[in-house]
């Protein structure tokens, strides 16, 4: 490909285009790999033998494989440092791969499944509210608002025991159903903070 390269900047490809320019009769065609072509099978050896010789003339490695090389070690951080993080815990239960790939979940999926949100649990650790219990009595967590609060019974899932919360989560947010009724949760959560907190503060 270098050599058919019109443009290639590579001495030993320039060299190349000017002996062939030179030779008319010499022709490059693509032939099958080991299937005993006398002239080939030498090029294979004497390919591998520059390899392990180290020669300098190798062409360079193309860009997509440069950039293919690097997105693969940039991953390969990623995930080691989201696997042995100590935040993020539950959403690394939830999406343990790192990848550069959308997740596919919404804002309020994103919010939920953390507990990072206009939950009172989440906001009184900031000192954003001066308790972390909703009006009802009950911890204000997702969790909470989710399977057990009065004031978002039209949204209630049912409430999973300990040892199946992780499953619990991922089966809704597999099912398009469930995905809507906890966005909808979502909503009500954040419009109606003043039917659900008792004090402001």
């Amino acid at each position: 490909m270098a050599i058919l390269n019109t443009k290639s900047q590579h001495s030993m490809a320039q060299e190349i285009q000017t002996l062939l320019l030179s030779h008319k009769h010499i022709h490059l065609r693509w032939l099958k790999a080991h299937v005993g072509y006398l002239g080939n099978e030498c090029a294979d050896q004497l390919a591998k033998e520059a390899i392990t010789k180290g020669d300098p003339f190798l062409l360079p490695k193309p860009l997509s494989y440069l950039k293919a090389e690097i997105k693969s070690a940039v991953l390969s951080i990623c995930q080691d440092n989201w696997d042995n993080g100590e935040t993020g815990r539950s959403t690394h239960d939830i999406v343990p791969r790192v990848s550069n790939k959308p997740v596919g979940c919404n804002r309020e999926e994103i919010m939920f499944v953390p507990g990072h949100g206009p939950f009172l649990s989440y906001l009184h650790r900031f000192n954003l509210r001066t308790h972390d219990n909703c009006s009802c009595g009950e911890k204000g967590d997702p969790m909470h608002y989710a399977t057990k609060c009065r004031f978002t019974l039209s949204w209630h899932f049912q409430t999973p025991t300990v040892s199946l919360k992780l499953q619990w989560l991922e089966n809704i947010l597999s099912n398009n159903l469930s995905r809507t009724r906890l966005r909808f949760l979502m909503r009500f959560i954040c419009d109606e903070d003043k039917l659900i907190v008792e004090d402001n503060n």
